[in-house]
């Protein structure tokens, strides 16, 4: 089947070539602040290094800086803040009201869902995003907008109004409404904390922000349009229909969400704004809105190519490869089918009593395999058949229930159990899929795996409601679980193929999660760090994982990369001169302070040749991608592109597709965003193309699933550390971190 890509992408026509501008020295962001706010009306401002750039709105008015003309063609950066200011205004004029810049957010009309009080105190509404952005073509760059819809809801009447319609907010979580500095925008809502009572007309604020005051006017505050505290206002308003009011509001964001829609929405908006006519900018500098891009504008359209699928391997050879990994395993068995022990695991299986019968025939199934209408593939040989084990010991050790404290006591006493006979290789802990919502020290599998790996026992979690799964489905889960498992013992079930022509490589990963007692204490964001490297033919995982607070997230790079290449080194014995190449994968764009840094902490490895890229990965940016010609298929992913395309669309920035029609699992889903990623300037390799295709590799490399990820396993495995660690946290005197500090932290402990 065919493509017709499109992006969400109108290029800007310019017309004049003078840009008037004052400049003044920057001295700190208050002075910025304060001259955007007094000058808003005057002047569009920005920063450009150690000044700033004040650009007239209007002939007459009074100087702030040194007046200077500078060329638009050599000076493009500079028609961005001009442009917002008057995409600000002409929106507002035309009673399209702004929320905010950056993207500049326009509030559009409330969709009612037809539940009279509920549509009274919930807004589904539409926003549209506008950023602008230079693109690059296959024969230049241009200014343009890119263009979003978003469905916000919103809680649209105070506390005080509430409480009048006998609605106790009592335990829920609200946000302060202010009033807005600039005529033109709308008010802005805060978070600011939780209510722990109401006395009056005032709320008590139980947990709340530093800096916020304990009690607040009903009348200035809305609840935050969490998902609980949506629920709760549709239990109380929908009068017994709450079900069907949340699968309404579900339709209506699904109904603007999937790809026609989007892409309908983001056509109607910019001819909208096209039809308001030219942009004046300044006295004789103006744009014109063109037409949305499109793949069949030939040169005008970035060039997509499509990424080939990556090789796995199953021998130190590279000789017993495939281009699926299911597909390898079964005809070869695991890359370490040879050295891999513990040949006979011995594991210990934590469960509710009540569901001891359920697990017993799941694992059975597990074991020795489950044939669907006749069919192997793809879990008929079991775990034992397929990664070629010889047998696999189950001890049970029952819980009184599905409790904190009681799979506490179960894991307590299996941990005695393994000390004091046959140590475990492994956990396998029965959970309840809902568990995942509860608080940290009320989750019975999370204090039961902190209990084990304070141990040095990796566990694996397995859901009471996969039990009752259809063959078919089953078959493809117990697959996924099977590998996770290999995993966590210590196997490699394959590596990828790598090009052989650089000597070495080592790839390190960047990912996170942000963690606090509470959303309103301090919260530390912990950084997790994975590594991967090239050796025998193939990209391999090392055991070298972390997780650290951000502050010393530079630090701890430079100590991991530092031991990898150590390692690296030390295994593959590399010889003086050889060229090495280091590439950061980044959830963060990296500074770059941090990057001489770690260029300093590598002066060790000076006798060698040295090539750094560093790659921010990044997820939340403004570009979507349409295939017009895609129908999706079993009803998800209409006018959504392949998985694995990609293209140059700026200076070292290429978007790719990981999530296809294919990948999405809902029909719910909406239109999935590509990747950005972006390539640091310090960067001395710069083959963008070739990092690009890494990234896509590497989406294919993830042992907890035989499914490609959404996220290359270099950040992917990053925010899996960070996360659990992060949780495990906040577990109080049922876990230190120092546990990581032994062996179970070289183990891949959190697939």
């Amino acid at each position: 089947m065919g493509r017709r890509l499109q992006l969400n992408f109108t290029p800007l026509h310019v017309t004049g070539d003078a840009i008037r501008l004052q400049t003044l020295p920057f001295e700190d962001s208050q002075q910025l602040r304060d001259l955007r706010t007094k000058q808003r009306e005057r002047y569009a401002l920005t920063r450009r290094g150690d000044e700033i750039v004040a650009l007239p709105l209007a002939a007459d008015v009074s100087p702030l800086g040194t007046p200077t003309t500078v060329t638009a063609a050599e000076h493009e950066p500079l028609l961005r803040p001009l442009l917002e200011q008057r995409l600000v205004s002409l929106l507002s004029a035309n009673r399209r009201p702004v929320a905010r810049y950056n993207p500049i957010t326009t509030v559009g009309r409330v969709l009612p869902i037809g539940f009279v009080d509920v549509d009274r105190h919930i807004h589904l509404q539409s926003r549209v995003l506008i950023s602008i952005r230079s693109l690059k073509l296959q024969t230049a760059s241009l200014l343009g907008l890119l263009w979003d819809i978003e469905i916000q809801k919103s809680c649209a009447t105070s506390l005080a109004e509430l409480q009048a319609e006998g609605f106790r907010a009592e335990g829920l979580t609200v946000e302060r409404q202010l009033p807005a500095d600039d005529a033109r925008m709308l008010p802005q809502r805060r978070l600011v904390g939780r209510v722990g009572g109401v006395s009056g007309t005032q709320a008590r604020l139980s947990d709340r922000f530093q800096g916020v005051e304990e009690h607040i006017p009903l009348e200035e505050l809305y609840l935050e349009a969490s998902p609980e505290n949506l629920r709760r206002l549709l239990q109380h308003f929908s009068r017994g229909a709450s079900g069907r009011a949340q699968a309404k509001m579900d339709q209506i964001v699904f109904d603007n969400s999937r790809g026609s829609a989007r892409l309908e929405h983001v056509e109607r908006i910019s001819s909208w704004v096209r039809s308001l006519g030219t942009i004046r900018l300044q006295e004789e500098l103006s744009v014109d809105i063109g037409d949305l891009l499109s793949e069949k504008d030939q040169g005008e359209f970035p060039r997509f190519a499509e990424g080939t699928t990556p090789t796995y391997v199953f021998d130190a050879g590279t000789l017993k490869s495939e281009t699926r990994a299911a597909v390898g395993l079964g005809k070869f068995g695991p890359y370490s089918r040879h050295v891999f022990t513990p040949t006979r695991p011995n594991v210990c299986v934590i469960c509710d009593r009540k569901r001891r019968g359920q697990f017993e025939l799941f694992l059975s199934k597990f074991r020795d395999g489950l044939t669907v209408n006749g069919n192997s593939l793809p879990f008929g040989r079991g775990l034992l058949g397929i990664y070629g084990l010889q047998d696999l010991t189950l001890t049970f050790v029952e819980a009184d229930g599905f409790t904190a404290d009681a799979y506490h006591a179960a894991a307590s006493k299996a941990v005695r159990m393994g000390a004091e006979g046959t140590p475990w290789h492994l956990a396998l802990v029965q959970t309840e899929r809902d568990s995942r919502q509860l608080p940290p020290q009320q989750n019975p599998y999370l204090v039961a795996k902190a209990a084990f790996l304070s141990n040095q026992i990796p566990t694996q979690f397995v859901a009471c409601e996969t039990f009752a799964m259809a063959p078919g489905n089953l078959a493809y889960t117990l697959s996924n679980l099977a590998l996770a498992v290999y995993a966590k013992l210590g196997g490699i079930p394959w590596l990828i193929k790598s090009d052989k022509a650089i000597a070495h490589e080592v790839v390190i990963g960047l990912g996170s999660a942000a963690i606090g007692e509470s959303r309103f204490s301090r919260r530390e964001r912990i950084v997790g760090i994975t590594s991967v490297f090239r050796g025998d033919g193939g990209y391999l995982l090392s055991n070298l994982s972390n997780a650290v607070p951000i502050a010393r997230y530079g630090e701890a790079l430079a100590d991991s990369l530092l031991a990898t290449l150590q390692r690296v080194r030390s295994e593959m014995n590399w010889i003086e001169g050889d060229s090495v190449r280091v590439v950061v994968h980044a959830f963060k764009p990296m500074r770059s302070t941090e990057i001489e840094s770690l260029k300093v902490a590598l002066k060790g490895f000076s006798a060698f040749d040295l090539q750094f890229a560093f790659l921010h990965v990044k997820e939340d940016h403004p570009y979507l991608l349409f295939d017009n010609e895609s129908v999706g298929m079993k009803g998800r992913g209409e006018k959504t592109p392949t998985r694995g395309l990609y293209a140059e669309v700026g200076h070292n920035e290429t978007l790719l597709t990981l999530t296809g029609p294919q990948q999405l699992k809902r029909p719910t889903d909406g239109l999935p965003r590509p990747l950005l990623l972006t390539l640091h300037r310090d960067s001395t390799f710069t083959d963008l193309i070739y990092l690009t295709k890494q990234v896509y590799w590497f989406s294919n490399h993830s042992w907890r699933s035989f499914l490609p990820a959404a996220m290359p396993v270099t950040i992917y495995y990053s925010d899996l550390v960070a996360g659990l660690l992060g949780r495990l946290d906040r577990l109080g005197n049922r876990w230190s971190p120092s546990v990581m500090l032994g062996k179970i932290g070289t183990t891949r402990w959190f697939l």
